[in-house]
């Protein structure tokens, strides 16, 4: 009995060393499991082939335990009018530094600003361009060991590195890790420096056959001066839905579709496809340790869910294109289920935090968090609308959109750790 559905494909890629990875495909079944034995709370841990399986029925927090944040926030940035530094655009991103800063990815003016503990405005790195320490589609940015800071721009394919005070010091260009034949793009930083890098190869053509697709991603792993280092595998991509007709394709991704989420800490590497509630622990060299588990049946995908999914995704559009996506999706096969989680992020102290899928109309986060180990501590809700950027050891630090779509940045105290 197959009870994980999980396959990487190590691809033969030149590293800086010269070496290469053979193709390889994994797949658990119950009968090559020994090694059993409790852990906390409902989860049982077992090894199979030198392989950590841990099966989660339970929090491992008791009732009236846990974590929680603050119920308003302790610090927030952005204002509707009055001092334009204070105001914000397109805030893609933001972190916390060791010394209390807040460092803002501000795509709408293409800037690092940079903010004290108490939200006062301390500076500004980048400006709109594309020569070096520019920007012309600021997506992320990564607080490294020693505070100084990575920034990726995504339309430019451009990784850049700004000292503490945010001064430019160099920079490299993703698309010659793979030649220009696949659409690399950041995913985090390890602990040492490398990079966990997602390159999709272009499947798309006015040839492209109609129907569902999912086609695979690979990850790479390069050094931070932009050499490749390794491959970690090929791993489930989105899934598709293309409609071809007289010569034309169109392609939108499925609606309630499976979709993969990665995350990196430390020295490892954690990857979801999002079919089941599993969640794979690789190491910096691609080799898988741990399986995470939990038991938890997919949510039924019902009527009603369809049409809040149609209404929700039309709301904002023209009569003309709410008929185009219309005619669109017409044919589209919905998915009896809804992905088993939604996104991936390892907290500050390597616990790793899973947001759970929602309905249509559901505002809630919640997310399940598993300690270093893959336990199930139990579940926290953050606010509705706060997108999370980072998690600290004692706080959550995101950005909030209000009523009049004035984007804040904000910091919410995390209690109970």
């Amino acid at each position: 009995m197959i009870i994980g559905y999980w396959h990487s494909y190590r691809v033969a890629l030149p590293g800086r060393h010269g070496a290469t990875s053979a193709c390889t495909a994994l797949l658990v079944t119950l009968a090559a499991c020994g090694g059993e034995g409790a852990g906390s709370g409902g989860a049982v841990i077992r090894d199979s082939a030198g392989i950590q399986i841990v099966e989660n029925t339970a929090p491992s927090w008791a009732e009236g335990e846990g974590w929680e944040l603050s119920k308003t926030p302790v610090l927030s940035i952005g204002e509707l009018e009055g001092d334009p530094r204070y105001q914000l655009y397109e805030a893609y991103d933001a972190r916390r530094l060791s010394d209390g800063r807040i460092v803002v990815a501000n795509a709408g003016s293409s800037e690092l600003r940079f903010y004290d503990g108490k939200g006062k405005f301390k500076g500004a790195a980048g400006r709109k361009g594309g020569g070096p320490g520019e920007f012309q589609g600021l997506a992320d940015v990564w607080v490294l060991a020693d505070d100084s800071l990575l920034a990726y721009d995504a339309r430019n394919d451009r990784i850049s590195f700004f000292d503490p005070s945010g001064g430019f010091v160099r920079s490299f260009q993703l698309q010659t890790l793979t030649g220009g034949k696949s659409s690399p793009s950041l995913v985090a930083p390890f602990a040492d420096g490398s990079l966990l890098i997602r390159a999709r190869t272009m499947f798309f053509s006015p040839h492209t056959e109609g129907g569902l697709r999912r086609d695979s991603i690979l990850y790479l792993r390069c050094d931070p001066e932009g050499a490749l280092i390794d491959s970690m595998g090929w791993f489930p991509g989105p899934e598709w839905y293309v409609k071809s007709e007289q010569g034309s394709m169109t392609a939108s991704t499925r609606a309630f579709g499976r979709a993969p989420v990665a995350a990196a800490f430390a020295d490892a590497f954690y990857f979801g496809a999002s079919d089941i509630y599993e969640i794979a622990r690789y190491d910096a060299s691609g080799e898988l340790q741990r399986l995470i588990r939990k038991t938890q049946q997919n949510v039924s995908v019902t009527a009603e869910d369809i049409e809040r999914w149609k209404v929700e995704h039309f709301r904002e559009e023209d009569e003309n294109t709410r008929i185009f996506w219309e005619r669109m999706f017409a044919d589209m096969p919905f998915p009896e289920t809804m992905p088993a989680y939604e996104r991936l992020i390892v907290d500050d102290e390597g616990s790793l935090w899973v947001e759970e899928y929602r309905r249509p109309g559901d505002e809630q986060p919640r997310w399940t968090v598993f300690d270093p180990q893959g336990v199930l501590l139990g579940e926290v809700e953050t606010p509705p609308g706060l997108q999370v950027y980072q998690i600290g050891s004692d706080f959550v630090l995101g950005r909030w959109t209000d009523e009049l779509d004035v984007e804040h940045v904000q910091l919410y105290k995390l209690k109970g750790r």
